[in-house]
Order: C-alpha cells, then sequence, then structure tokens
C-alpha cells in the first residue's frame, strides 16, 4: 500500500482495534504517532491505513439538509480539520493559515519543541502549495508574537522558496504570485 501521509493525519492500525495521528516520520519507512491511549508508538508505515473520511459525509446519515447558510461550517471532515486555510469570503484574494500548533495537532503537549516546529514549517509548506495550486496572490501565516522562534523558521522557509513577505503584528504576509 502507497499512502500519502502527512504529519498530524489520523490513522488506524491494520492490525490492531486501535487508531492514532502521525507525529512524525523516521524515514521512509517508519512513523512516530500518538495511539488511542494517549501512548507515542513507532510503527511500519505498512502497518496502518488512511482513517475512513466517508462516514463523515452529512448523506452518511440520512436527508437531513442544514440551512444551505451554515452548510460550508457543518461538513468539517478530518481531512481540513487542522487545515485553517480560509479564504478572503469577499474578495478571494487573501488567505490566512493559522499555524498555532494546537490548531495543528490534536495532542501536542507531550511533543518537544522541534517536533513541533517541524509539524508547523510542514504545514507552512502544505499551506503555500494550496495557495499556489488555488491562484491566491497572498497568503497570511499566523505565527503570533511569542519569543519569535517560529517566524524565524517561517522566515528562513520563505526565502528558501524565493517568496517576498512582510512581517505584521503576529502575522507574516507572504506574497505567492
Amino acid at each position: 500500500m502507497n499512502h500519502n501521509f502527512k504529519t498530524g493525519d489520523r490513522v488506524l492500525f491494520i492490525n490492531e482495534n486501535d487508531k492514532g495521528t502521525i507525529l512524525m516520520f523516521i524515514g521512509n519507512t517508519k512513523v512516530k504517532l500518538l495511539n488511542s491511549q494517549g501512548f507515542e508508538q513507532m510503527v511500519s508505515i505498512n502497518e496502518i491505513m488512511p482513517f475512513p473520511t466517508d462516514t463523515h459525509d452529512t448523506n452518511a446519515y440520512g436527508s437531513y439538509h442544514p440551512i444551505e447558510d451554515n452548510m460550508e461550517d457543518l461538513q468539517q471532515t478530518d481531512d481540513n480539520k487542522f487545515m485553517q486555510f480560509s479564504k478572503d469570503k469577499i474578495s478571494h484574494l487573501v488567505c490566512k493559515a493559522d499555524l498555532h500548533i494546537e490548531n495543528l495537532v490534536e495532542q501536542y503537549r507531550h511533543l518537544e519543541n522541534f517536533e513541533i516546529i517541524q509539524i508547523q514549517k510542514n504545514r507552512c509548506e502544505d499551506c503555500i502549495a494550496l495557495a499556489k495550486e488555488k491562484g491566491v496572490p497572498r497568503l497570511n501565516l499566523v505565527h503570533g508574537v511569542g519569543k519569535g522562534s517560529l517566524k524565524k523558521e517561517i522566515h528562513a522557509l520563505l526565502k528558501a522558496y524565493g517568496l517576498q513577505f512582510s512581517d505584521e503584528y503576529g502575522f507574516t504576509e507572504v506574497i505567492i504570485s
């Protein structure tokens, strides 16, 4: 089985009755994950499968149709639960991505600082790729004010991508196009 897992993905164990969340990758064949009991576990990628999302579709529960205005909020699946990538509802010219760790993974208190930064950098890369794919010219990366560790890492990443950016009050605005 060849799956494109990412940090933060929810998975099921193939040979066990358990589920978990991917915390980090160890080489190309293993992952460190947090199982449902709250313990970290290292497993082979071949021992896990993506968490099924088809049961989270509103059609799986009958013919109930909520008001159309709220439909977008109610159909949040596990795939986008932690994405925090939202378009400006009026002009669609700006996207915002919140990189605070509590918005990216369910269980984070056990993580080391370098692991948290890596998860945040990976999500930043995903958001840049998504903004490019969707043709959005500006991306606001929310990193907070704090000590500036995440901001420094994000700025280094943006420089490596050759993107123009400016630092504002707790977020960095990136020019994508």
